[in-house]
């Protein structure tokens, strides 16, 4: 490793922030972007994308193979050792990190939004100057010649910035929770490298406009009905704190990871901001400390997703009332269901806070499920082989009929993702009813209703949300859907990192 890169590598590591590679840029002929579906991606003007652009979170290997990284699992953990050491073995790679960890904000400055290199210089010196504060902070350049500084934001509520006031013209982004930031001494597509100018510690700000930064579109602070939500102060990931994004639905959670289980990916990045927005508000409404806000995950789920910027903004925008959203779990469940959720993350928050009255719910509505899964089994089996694998029910436990759930709704998202899945009329455009029919079993879901049939057999198992209402399943069953979600999960590596062959044999 570099002198500058161990740099900026060894101050990342002391300030408790997640070091990630940046590979060169590659030529997009040989590694192009690819849609979800495989089909390459083009720009307005119909040439290929780079899948490596030089300034997302990637690696050359040490046989100078480029890899992407899906980097919003270290929104919640830090690199291992192993993996620092594999992406930094080929000294070609750069450095970056994300926004958001000890609420870190990255201040993007873009060149290109001024007439001039000149006019840019000029502007940032001015501003410096008005806020004294900010020449004490984390400063680079980048290697177009913008600017680039760091602030810790006690309360952050957008994303594209003016230094002329709300509504003024875009001059830079502020990236937050999930958002990448490339570091000195990385060299950019430009050629040039990014320079740092002062590596110290991010000094603290109360918010943005105390800083003399503004949000480009005053149309959400016109509405007032985003003050009256219930705002409780987001906390650190600590034991009796619940993690925001933990308590969403698997189909936001999927949201968070990329994934798009309905029929676009706005209307997924729709669905779960609306979830996060709930589960804020039942949060403050019960008095649960949470850490995550909805707006910066749905953030990180739109980069995840691939959503331009500005288009995530107008889509968090979209949302005129955020106050009136309620999480699934209490549409599907009620209030029951929502505390459910709590004492699965958390036992010690759900007996400090959960009411007496839903706890004892609660446990009525346990035993009539625990009566269901042991003694609700029809006597008769169809199949060879469902007999032979009868007088091993008992070994089937809780957790694993949960786990079956989740598969089941993993493996119907990858089929739709996949094109192999049918959406039917029924149901609302937020909650379509999907489904997939294989070769035994068949798979439908209309919002938090799941049904799994098998052939010969009728339903084997039915769930809303979290809670299953009949079970018949068997340690076949168990083991097939298990096999299925590891063959997706290698097929979805596999796609991740080989490159695609074209009929001629050369890579494309």
């Amino acid at each position: 490793m570099n002198p500058a890169l161990c740099a900026t590598f060894d101050w990342l590591r002391s300030q408790g922030l997640p070091p990630l590679p940046v590979a060169p840029a590659q030529d997009p002929t040989r590694y192009p972007a690819r849609d979800r579906d495989g089909s390459l991606k083009r720009d307005k003007d119909e040439a290929l994308v780079p899948a490596f652009t030089g300034k997302n979170p990637s690696y050359v290997d040490s046989h100078g193979i480029p890899h992407l990284i899906r980097h919003t699992q270290y929104q919640n953990r830090l690199p291992t050792q192993a993996e620092l050491q594999t992406w930094f073995a080929n000294p070609d790679n750069g450095i970056g990190t994300l926004g958001g960890w000890h609420n870190i904000v990255w201040i993007d400055v873009d060149v290109k939004q001024f007439e001039s290199q000149q006019a840019c210089d000029q502007r940032i010196a001015d501003w410096l100057s008005q806020y004294p504060l900010l020449q004490q902070t984390f400063t680079e350049r980048t290697h177009s010649g913008g600017w680039r500084l760091a602030v810790r934001v006690h309360e952050k509520t957008f994303t594209n910035f003016s230094l002329y006031g709300v509504g003024g013209h875009h001059m830079g982004e502020a990236l937050g929770q999930g958002r990448f930031t490339v570091l000195s001494p990385t060299v950019g597509p430009s050629g040039k490298a990014y320079v740092n100018v002062q590596r110290v510690p991010p000094v603290w700000v109360e918010q943005l406009d105390a800083i003399g930064l503004y949000p480009v579109s005053g149309r959400r602070e016109q509405r007032p009905s985003r003050q009256s939500r219930p705002l409780i102060q987001p906390q650190p990931a600590q034991a009796g704190v619940l993690r925001l994004g933990d308590l969403a639905t698997a189909k936001a959670q999927a949201v968070l990871h990329g994934d798009s289980p309905l029929e676009s990916r706005s209307h997924s990045l729709t669905y779960a901001l609306r979830e996060f927005y709930g589960w804020e508000n039942w949060a403050a409404q019960n008095r649960i400390p949470i850490s995550g806000n909805a707006e910066e995950l749905a953030r990180a789920a739109g980069a995840a997703l691939g959503i331009d910027a500005e288009r995530v903004e107008r889509i968090i925008g979209s949302i005129s009332d955020p106050g009136s959203c309620a999480p699934a779990a209490v549409f599907a469940g009620g209030e029951t269901s929502a505390w459910k959720r709590v004492w699965k993350l958390d036992r010690g928050v759900y007996e400090e806070l959960c009411p007496d009255a839903t706890k004892q719910a609660i446990k009525v509505t346990a035993k009539r499920n625990h009566r269901v899964l042991t003694v609700g089994k029809p006597q008769k089996r169809q199949n060879a082989v469902i007999k032979a694998s009868a007088a091993h029910q008992s070994e089937i436990s809780a957790d694993q009929i949960q786990t079956f759930v989740r598969q089941a709704r993993e493996i119907l998202v990858h089929a739709h993702q996949l094109g192999q899945g049918k959406v039917t009329g029924k149901g609302s455009a937020v909650d379509p009813k999907f489904w997939v029919q294989g070769q035994i079993y068949q798979i439908a879901a209309e919002g938090p209703q799941l049904t799994i049939e098998a052939r010969g057999r009728g339903a084997i198992l039915q769930a809303k949300g979290d809670t299953v209402t009949l079970e018949n399943l068997t340690v076949v069953d168990l083991k097939r859907f298990q096999a299925e979600m590891l063959r997706l999960q290698q097929r979805h590596r596999h796609y991740a990192t080989a490159p695609v062959i074209s009929r001629q044999g050369q890579e494309r």
